[in-house]
């Protein structure tokens, strides 16, 4: 790396056992952490290759790198840090909103302004985290005592879920919660039967526009356990995921128009026949 092209830029060029470092003073447009209200006056980024990877203080690591290639002037870099740093703060403010709409905790660390949640469903405990740009991830989930190591990573689109209900539900199909059988009947947690529905109100009753519906199909495919969940987000758009015992499979939107239906779609999922598909009921014996 040009140590001069470094220093052209304002930095200050230190040499450290894992690399090289600069460190770019802010003090004439100074970033503010919204939490603590405390000035950030100086930047300190790993060098790599063609990018500067911010690595102190903790308020600004994880931020988009910067890439030297696409700068000419120190004034430049400070105008790019202020408007990705705005960024995050953006997001930070918009996904705790979202969180706090849903009913969940919109945590925020004041030194690193990460921003977390837990979401409890039965037995099942799991954490979600944003990055800086908005996007959770699973950073842990529990299962009683048993902690779900496929799980973590997962991405989870915040904004298609309009209540606690349907993230709640999408996370326990995803790990495999057990679904709320007849001891819960009494507070009203039993799940109904889409034949009852039909049954009741005629197969003619039409779901209105604007409200949720989600589905919860559990099916056998080879001796193997797995979930079939759906959810509507607008219309006749849906999201939909197919979870097995090991975790995620498939996740994705779908249009109603196009979709094949749960047993001919697992079937293409998991290259196999039609037949080899099993719809079963929620008692059903899981592997």
């Amino acid at each position: 790396m040009d140590t001069a092209r470094l220093r052209e830029l304002g930095l200050q060029v230190r040499e450290e056992p894992s690399g090289v470092e600069v460190v770019l003073d802010l003090e004439a447009a100074s970033l503010v952490n919204p939490i603590t209200k405390d000035f950030i006056t100086e930047i300190t980024f790993q060098v790599m290759g063609d990018r500067l990877i911010p690595i102190s203080p903790p308020a600004v690591v994880g931020m988009t790198p910067i890439l030297l290639s696409a700068i000419d002037a120190a004034e430049e870099m400070q105008a790019l840090l202020l408007d990705t740093f705005s960024d995050h703060v953006f997001h930070l403010q918009r996904r705790s909103e979202e969180l706090q709409l849903l009913g969940l905790p919109a945590d925020v660390d004041p030194q690193s302004l990460v921003l977390s949640t837990d979401v409890k469903e039965g037995q099942l405990a799991v954490k979600l985290v944003a990055d800086r740009q908005g996007n959770f991830r699973i950073a842990q989930a529990i299962r009683g005592r048993e902690e779900l190591a496929t799980a973590a990573g997962h991405v989870i689109e915040l904004s298609e879920f309009r209540e606690k209900a349907a993230l709640t539900g999408y996370l326990s199909a995803l790990l495999g919660e057990p679904v709320a059988r007849a001891p819960q009947a009494a507070s009203g947690a039993e799940p109904v039967r889409f034949v009852e529905i039909v049954e009741k109100f005629g197969p003619q009753s039409l779901v209105p526009p604007r409200s949720s519906l989600e589905l919860l199909a559990q099916l056998q495919v080879e001796g193997k356990a797995y979930r079939f969940a759906a959810a509507r987000i607008a219309g006749r758009t849906f999201r939909g995921l197919l979870a097995g015992t090991q975790g995620k499979v498939w996740a994705g939107r779908f249009e109603l128009d196009e979709f094949p239906g749960v047993v001919q779609l697992v079937a293409d999922l998991l290259k196999v026949a039609p037949e080899a598909v099993r719809l079963v009921g929620p008692d059903a014996p899981q592997e």
